[in-house]
């Protein structure tokens, strides 16, 4: 906890980051604040009155990337193997959220349980928890697993990393085939777009044939020979072409051109011209009539063919899903670090031992009721949309850039909505929903359960299983940050369905890439900046992110840009004015003995289960 110090002198310094909520003599500042002169009291309620939503915050000055959404510091935690949620708990001592956020670890409540039994009791021990929990309204979900084999285990190794070299092999054959059905597709499509250029032709042709006997000239008549095409006699009458395609303009509509003094009189041509224009006449009307039927038994043709090719394309696509989702979710632990071979003091395949590892991280939490919690500062209302406290608050927004970052997706607010609009309905797969609106805390339990399996060589060696829970760690969490959890869970979802449509190049992926292109070529729009509401401009508008700074709202070029200006005497007295948040706030007095107490006995109900199934003491 973070004290004030004292000067030489005796004069009261408070530290640039202290967390207002959690200094356990608040009566000093009280004292201090009764001691101002009325006119710098007036001035620390004058300020806090203007700027509600920018007393607290999380935001440090340098190393924020603002592109981004994250700090400078969290990129290479966030590209290695942490989630969003353990970078959040590391990040924690240096950004108090206390207030903002209730998440609070006691650490007596770490435990390792270590298992080594018969080869098939490690997972009937893992299986007979995951089952039972639901019947304590537990939610349950995975959120990682990884798996090594070593190929001196031979039997699993056939049947575990055989079979994922099974589906890669499907996977190449399934995508081989729908880029053959591509490449096939777009040549139809091609030929389709001709034909149904033709056909258009036709459909002119029926008030002015221009058109259609320029196609004639270019296309037919072009290729009849040196002299007797056109193109050639154009050489003896300039105006040969022209008056050909005359023949078919609207002003003439009707005529049959059957006569030689007809055609000679009418279009004002030669009499020799006009007896070739009476022969290249009569060849077009024949070419029209016996063309016209083939262009539309063609395109008919070729129109069945396009799209039984398309949705085999689609299919394709389809039938590949199932098999890249199966193989992601394969993954091998050496995958990150293949080197980790050379040091790993538990691979050691020149001992003779058969050994398999496989991790897997598990979240398990349901609500709890605190004694004589403190009373939130919000109540249900219409705008908290039938909760107690809305739970997507400016905590959750701040912290939902992190995990757009850690796995390339976009997060809308009503992708937030329609998760909690999820998390609160019960589905056929759960017992309990996820969330509720009633509750604002939960307990909630992160298992990293590791399960060695081990064969060792004869005359001495056994099958043996061992499970290790490496380590259960208990926590009680404010409902924002169970909706960070599940946040960072869909996120996961998005970002594999993104990788498989990405992979087998779904229509989706088309379609984001064509909006980027039309996008390039439209001239940019100015967006409208509309009006936010209070909460949605808290954290983002002035901000004092405990470090002793304020940050002013200033206008360039029409834009709206911050720039800070320090302000400690402000800061050392916004706690008697301003909570931090809607959340407990008083820590070290309430949070770390009524809530931690309140879990005892959930964490012993679990650990208790466990070791009982683990035969401890028996």
């Amino acid at each position: 906890m973070l004290m004030a110090k004292k000067k030489k002198g005796g004069e009261e310094a408070f530290p640039k980051r202290t967390d207002w909520t959690s200094v356990k003599k608040p009566q000093k500042g009280a004292a201090a604040f009764r001691r101002l002169t009325p006119g710098e009291r007036e001035k620390i309620k004058q300020f806090i009155t203007e700027n509600p939503e920018g007393i607290f915050g999380d935001k440090k000055e340098g190393d924020y990337d603002k592109k981004e959404g994250v700090y400078k510091k969290e990129v290479s935690l966030l590209d290695g193997g942490d989630m969003v949620i353990d970078v959040l708990r590391k990040s924690s001592p240096d950004e108090p959220i206390t207030g903002e956020a209730v998440g609070g670890q006691p650490l007596e409540m770490d435990v390792i349980l270590d298992f080594t039994g018969l080869r098939g009791s490690g997972s009937n021990i893992y299986h007979a928890l995951i089952y039972q929990v639901p019947k304590w309204t537990y939610s349950v979900m995975k959120a990682d697993e990884s798996l090594l084999v070593s190929p001196v285990y031979a039997d699993l190794y056939n049947l575990v990393i055989g079979q994922k070299q099974k589906i890669e092999a499907s996977i190449k054959t399934g995508l081989t085939s729908a880029a053959q059905a591509v490449a096939d597709y777009e040549l139809l499509a091609h030929d389709a777009r001709r034909y149904g250029e033709i056909l258009d032709y036709f459909k002119e042709g029926k008030t002015d044939e221009h058109v259609l006997r320029s196609l004639f000239v270019d296309r037919v008549d072009a290729f009849t020979g040196e002299g007797y095409s056109l193109i050639t006699m154009a050489k003896r009458w300039p105006t040969i072409i022209t008056d050909f395609i005359r023949m078919g303009s609207p002003d003439f509509k009707g005529e049959e051109w059957t006569d030689v003094k007809d055609i000679h009189a009418k279009l004002d041509v030669s009499m020799a011209e006009a007896t070739v224009l009476k022969t290249k006449d009569r060849i077009f009307k024949e070419w029209k009539a016996t063309f016209f039927p083939a262009v539309k038994e063609r395109f008919a043709r070729i129109q069945s063919l396009l799209q039984a090719r398309r949705r085999s394309v689609e299919e394709y696509r389809n039938w590949l899903k199932p098999y890249i989702a199966k193989y992601r979710t394969m993954k091998e632990a050496d995958e990150a670090n293949p080197a980790a071979w050379v040091t790993d003091a538990y691979t050691t395949p020149g001992f003779g031992q058969s050994e398999a590892m496989v991790t897997t991280r598990l979240w398990m939490w349901k609500i709890f009721r605190v004694w004589e919690s403190g009373k939130p500062s919000y109540y249900k209302e219409p705008k908290q949309k039938g909760w107690v406290l809305y739970p997507y608050d400016d905590f959750v927004r701040r912290w939902k850039r992190r995990i757009e970052y850690k796995y390339n997706v976009k997060i809308e607010d009503k992708d937030v909505e329609a998760l909690l609009k999820y998390a609160t309905t019960r589905q056929l797969s759960q017992e309990f929903p996820l969330m509720t609106n009633d509750f604002m805390y939960y307990i909630f339990f992160d298992f990293n359960v590791l399960l060695s399996l081990l064969r060792t060589p004869p005359p001495e060696g056994m099958e043996t299983d061992n499970l290790m829970i490496f380590p259960l760690r208990t926590f009680y969490i404010s409902q924002n940050i169970l909706l960070l959890n599940l946040l960072e869970l869909r996120a996961k979802e998005s970002a594999l369905i993104h990788y498989i449509d990405e992979l087998i190049g779904a229509s989706s992926i088309e379609s984001d890439i064509l909006a980027h292109v039309e996008e390039e070529f439209e001239p940019a729009k100015k967006e409208k900046a509309g009006a936010l509401n209070t909460l949605a401009r808290a954290g983002s508008r002035v901000r004092a992110a405990l470090t002793g700074k304020i940050l002013y709202e200033v206008s360039t070029d029409g834009k709206k840009t911050y720039v800070s200006s320090p302000n400690t005497f402000v800061m050392r007295f916004a706690h008697l004015f301003v909570r931090p948040g809607p959340y407990e706030s008083v820590f070290y007095e309430r949070v770390s003995k009524m809530y931690s107490r309140a879990i005892g006995q959930y964490y012993g109900q679990m650990t208790g289960y466990i070791k009982d199934k683990m035969h401890v003491g028996q």
